[in-house]
């Protein structure tokens, strides 16, 4: 199995991460015992231990005294980026998305006013003559009470100051709704979309082990003048989505 390179508990614990990543293993599943992956790899109960270390840190199990070693991968939720911004359908279009694949959205939100930092004041153009202050509305997004996705939203304070934007409750119509009521409708929107380990923000507020990788993304919202009036980050967990989106010609 030893390539001559890759050292063989890492090429072990590949070959368990495809058959849970192919389903082929399941959320619950026991895993073999390392008595029996020892004989199924012909190795050292050390090889095996660490391999399983691999996929701990991954996040790919879980153990606990009673079931032993189980696999953890829970649902996966596809999220259609590109319709989140271009329907009229007055709700929020996440909660729709993750509705319509069985899934009880819930979102815990809080809002603070701040200096944006640099790389949000240059999302948002806020330049040296401004007063740089933004609104952030940051949400704790669940699905059936597990963390799924945390989300940050920016917005120049000038733009949703006073507007239901700026209060820590859920606009069940969808933000993008309350900006157009306001004179700031959002025609354009420039995607960003990055992954690497997660920060540890991510790691305590979404649970989620430190060598599970994290997609991030970025959407810039401009206005039909062409003003930012919106950056929204998004942290999803590499386990729990496909991020989609539909091209036309």
């Amino acid at each position: 199995m030893a390539n001559g390179r890759t050292p063989i508990y890492v090429l072990i614990a590949a070959e368990l991460r495809e058959r849970i990543d192919s389903g082929e293993l399941n959320h619950g599943d026991p895993l073999p015992t390392r008595e029996q992956l020892q004989q199924l790899y012909n190795c050292s109960n050390t090889v095996i231990n660490s391999a399983l270390g691999l996929l701990h840190q991954d996040g790919y199990l879980e153990t606990n005294t009673r079931r032993g070693t189980t696999v953890y991968r829970l649902k996966r939720y596809e999220l259609p980026l590109y319709v989140l911004e271009a329907d009229d359908r007055g709700r929020d279009a996440f909660n729709d998305a993750v509705e319509a694949q069985g899934g009880r959205p819930l979102q815990n939100i809080r809002v603070e006013t701040i200096t944006g930092t640099p790389a949000i004041r240059n999302a948002l153009e806020l330049g040296e003559g401004t007063t740089g202050l933004v609104l952030a509305r940051r949400r704790m997004r669940t699905i059936d009470d597990i963390p799924y996705c945390l989300t940050d939203s920016f917005f120049p304070l000038d733009v949703v100051e006073g507007t239901e934007i700026a209060e820590p409750a859920d606009i069940t119509r969808g933000g993008r709704h309350v900006l157009r009521e306001h004179g700031y409708e959002m025609v354009r929107h420039h995607d960003t979309i990055n992954a690497g380990r997660p920060h540890k923000r991510e790691i305590d507020e979404l649970e989620i082990a430190g060598g599970l990788p994290v997609i991030r993304h970025d959407r810039i919202s401009y206005t039909a003048d062409g003003r930012a009036v919106r950056l929204m980050s998004s942290s999803f967990p590499s386990d729990r989505w496909e991020l989609t989106y539909e091209v036309e010609k």
